[in-house]
């Protein structure tokens, strides 16, 4: 079952937003992410959060929306609790949208959902207009197009043995570090990279500008 949460950092534009909807099976509102789905006249499944920053108009369009409402002074952030109400309800991949923005401590922590999701087996992504970005934990080969920029980072630990083909900068087991600015902007040169590596988990950020 795929769950789509609109959180309430940089709204996603219609496109991308009506793109991941498409076929969604559970749409979740988190605080203001409700504002993005009353601008589009589309009806989330669960509405949810302290809504310090939603609309009013947002939230009263949506009278006959589950709510659920916590107080503002909390431990977990709204996307957190969406991320927790998704899987309550079997969600086996997860788009998180306005999940990245100006409160680069909430984007840091929305990227940690990611690892959350990769322990429980569940696929998870957080989309932008410019940027896709999800982990994996084994060897994996990426569908791309050519000249699309994609970077890959160690999440945590050191990445063992490194391995990129296909790509415009190949790499050969190499040990990847969190930070390394070597395996930052590589490119496809056809449809797809393989990475392989023996240990570790790799962040893949593809981006356009």
């Amino acid at each position: 079952m795929k769950a789509v949460i609109v959180a309430g950092g940089k709204a996603p534009s219609e496109d991308l937003f009506l793109c991941e909807i498409r076929d969604a099976d559970f749409l979740i509102a988190a605080d203001s992410g409700v504002n993005v789905f009353y601008k589009y006249n589309i009806t989330p499944n669960v509405i949810l959060g302290d809504f310090d920053s939603a609309k009013y108009e947002a939230i009263n369009a949506f009278k006959e929306v589950e709510l659920v409402k916590f107080k503002p002074e909390k431990d977990f952030t709204d996307s957190e609790l969406a991320f927790k109400n998704a899987i309550e309800h079997g969600a086996n991949e997860i788009v998180l949208l306005g999940c990245t923005g100006t409160r680069l401590d909430h984007t840091i922590a929305n990227i940690g959902l990611l690892k959350r999701a990769l322990d429980l087996n569940i696929k998870a992504k957080i989309k932008d207009e410019n940027n896709c970005i999800f982990l994996v934990s084994k060897d994996t080969v990426l569908q791309g197009s050519h000249g699309q920029t994609i970077s890959f980072q160690a999440f945590g630990e050191t990445v063992r043995n490194f391995y990129i083909a296909n790509a415009k900068y190949p790499l050969h087991d190499y040990n990847l570090e969190f930070g390394d600015g070597r395996t930052v902007s590589n490119e496809f040169i056809d449809r797809s990279i393989e990475i392989k590596f023996s240990s570790g988990i790799v962040m893949v950020i593809y981006s356009n500008d």
